[in-house]
């Protein structure tokens, strides 16, 4: 999909995504100038940026990717908008995502950086596909840091057992004997529980002898559980066994969210959708995301593929809500996307309370009413704003203007 591909080409459509382009670029500007600004601008245009026009992106992303290593913006919320980055980039322009995560000095964000283009372009492109993971693999044995080299090793086994069984076994190893050196027991098991769901995809042996390094209860039974799915789905399907997948989805849910990657692997029924509906974390405007971006999407496209019901509807509706958390705009297109007017007119209530919110406390609140009114007198009044704040509320305008 090219960036185009993404916005309105009408004359208005292009007059807004130019305005937009201007607005990111005051917003890189003024952080590149302030440092208690930087981190408000790597936030807040992770998303924007790959909607801009191609002039644009090009010119910007480069010095937003200088602003995101700054010492002043942690590595934590650097690797957050890198994710946001190129989730949004993967899928919009897969060359130009593919240029920018080669530029990546972070080992662990180029790492997920290919594993997004990997899922980007496996439908079109397989080998490319395969190509963009053996980089992430490369990308991810190179990070120094022992936790996030294990936990980006973890994705590329979780990944290449998706596309490429043969490597799967290779991968899973690596992954779990760094995994079984971090200190932090919780950390340890939780990516041997991440690391069991890849294995158990192919090889059950493998995955059973995983499990069997995992200390913690709750993860030892999500790893189990993990198991006994992958058991069923290698089995025909018989009205016993679909039995045993709904309660095996009820089982499942009570290990909470980190029972999601488990019960996307379901066939899909009623009683699984309603426990993913229940495993997702509650709903609030001032929320932080608790959901990964990816995760969301891969749910959201598990439950596109089911048939219509008011299970897949209270479930779209609760993921749009919830990629509204991570961006605004992302979340508003998904709400337009729902069968049912009753999730779309929740999706719509919840991004102006969620936009609402932000601009509040970013001392904009009144800029939520102007925007819509008037773009020009809603930036007058943004300019007028500390620096940190001015960040954000530019850059929830050009989201706006890029809707």
């Amino acid at each position: 999909m090219s960036p185009g591909n993404m916005m309105d080409n009408s004359p208005a459509g292009a007059e807004r995504t130019q305005q937009a382009g201007s607005l990111v670029a005051e917003a890189i500007a003024l952080a590149e100038r302030n440092g208690p600004a930087r981190r408000a601008a790597v936030r807040g245009a992770a998303a924007l940026l790959p909607r801009l026009n191609t002039r644009a992106r090009d010119m910007l992303a480069p010095r937003w990717m200088k602003l995101a290593q700054s010492p002043s913006v942690p590595r934590t919320a650097r690797l957050d908008a890198y994710s946001a980055f190129f989730d949004v980039a993967a899928r919009a322009d897969a060359v130009f995502a593919r240029r920018m995560a080669l530029m990546l000095p972070d080992a662990a964000a180029r790492a997920g950086a290919f594993i997004d283009l990997s899922e980007a372009t496996e439908t079109a492109n397989w080998t490319q596909s395969g190509r963009d993971i053996a980089m992430a693999q490369q990308a991810a044995r190179r990070e120094p840091n022992l936790t996030q080299r294990a936990r980006a090793l973890t994705f590329v086994a979780y990944r290449l057992a998706n596309i490429d069984s043969d490597a799967s076994a290779a991968a899973v190893a690596e992954a779990s004997s760094q995994a079984r050196l971090v200190g932090r027991v919780r950390e340890r098991d939780y990516l041997l529980a991440e690391i069991v769901g890849a294995a158990a995809k192919t090889d059950l042996i493998l995955a059973r002898r995983v499990a069997a390094n995992i200390v913690d209860t709750d993860l030892k039974g999500l790893a189990d559980a993990r198991i006994n799915l992958a058991q069923i789905s290698q089995t025909t399907l018989t009205a016993s066994t679909a039995d045993r997948v709904a309660a095996l989805a009820k089982a499942a849910a009570r290990y909470d969210m980190r029972a999601i990657p488990i019960l996307i692997q379901l066939p899909p029924q009623p009683d699984v959708l309603k426990s993913l509906s229940d495993a997702l974390p509650p709903i609030y405007p001032t929320a932080r995301p608790a959901v990964d971006a990816a995760l969301l999407e891969r749910i959201w496209r598990y439950a596109g593929s089911t048939a219509a019901g008011a299970q897949r509807d209270e479930l779209q509706s609760r993921l749009a809500r919830l990629m509204v958390l991570h961006d605004l705009w992302r979340g508003r297109d998904w709400g337009k996307q729902l069968a049912w007017r009753g999730g779309r007119i929740q999706v719509g209530a919840f991004l102006k309370n969620v936009a609402a919110a932000r601009r509040s406390q970013v001392r904009a609140a009144p800029l939520q009413d102007l925007a819509e009114r008037n773009i020009n007198r809603a930036v007058a009044q943004a300019r007028t704003l500390p620096p940190a704040s001015r960040v954000e509320a530019l850059l929830l305008i050009a989201g706006q203007l890029l809707e």
